[in-house]
């Protein structure tokens, strides 16, 4: 690959590069090449290049190693976390950060080129992001996160990668972020940057008062009066008949 995957440097707690393998399967004459794009340290160099290799024969042997970004070598420009996709038609996207536009070296860009003729040529590199600072938004580790992707469809890239353009006021500092660019070929650069998402201030959330809802009243239900019971009046006892009082015999007369 013409130089060593490594790490520190522009990214101080992580990596400045993975390999990257795909293989063309668009049916055409290039199906079945394998291919590989990675960031590594060309001899000699404390920074990197991305550099690109290519097999027609299964992987027996690979092409001599090629350097797809195309500004002059210079030891102190960056071109790191290079990553590629193969298209359905076998055109190559390749996309990095870098450097070259950098009075401090450091601020980054996500840059961009294709090949057409399975990675013989690439067309000139174009920058399709604004530049950040590598440096900001830490979370628990000296390093900006390494998620930086593609897929590619016969008419471009979808690109996902790390950048800071977010500015947090919570720190004092811009903050990483996941953000998302399409490119392709003759109309790639520069992408507008999506326009950074201010950090939320909460805000109260209404709570709904519910709206009573009437509780239907009941119709009152007549309740049947009770008719009274006439109370049977006591049978009267029958008056005992007075007992004749006796009468005194009179004394016989003389």
């Amino acid at each position: 690959m013409g130089g060593d995957l490594g790490g520190g440097g522009i990214n101080p707690g992580g990596l400045t590069g993975q390999c990257f393998l795909a293989v063309d399967r668009s049916g055409g004459p290039t199906n079945n090449n394998i291919y590989m794009l990675a960031s590594v340290v060309p001899p000699g160099r404390n920074t990197t290049d991305v550099m690109f290799v290519r097999s027609t024969d299964g992987g027996l042997t690979f092409s001599a190693p090629h350097k797809v970004n195309d500004d002059p070598v210079n030891p102190n420009k960056w071109h790191w976390f290079g990553t590629f996709a193969v298209a359905p038609n076998g055109r190559l996207d390749a996309v990095w950060h870098d450097t070259r536009n950098a009075a401090n070296n450091t601020d980054s860009q996500l840059f961009y080129s294709y090949s057409t003729d399975a990675g013989v040529t690439w067309a000139p590199n174009v920058a399709v992001s604004n530049p950040f600072n590598p440096f900001e938004g830490y979370p628990n580790q000296n390093k900006i996160g390494d998620y930086i992707t593609i897929v590619s469809d016969n008419t471009g890239g979808n690109v996902a990668y790390s950048a800071t353009f977010n500015f947090n006021p919570n720190r004092n500092q811009h903050e990483e972020d996941v953000y998302y660019v399409r490119v392709f070929p003759g109309g790639q650069g520069p992408s507008p940057t999506p326009t950074p998402t201010a950090t939320p201030t909460p805000t109260a959330t209404a709570t709904v008062t519910p709206t009573p809802t009437a509780t239907p009243t009941a119709t009152p239900t007549a309740t049947a009066t009770a008719t009274p019971t006439a109370t049977p009046r006591p049978t009267p006892t029958p008056r005992t008949a007075p007992s004749p009082r006796g009468r005194p015999t009179p004394r016989p007369r003389p």
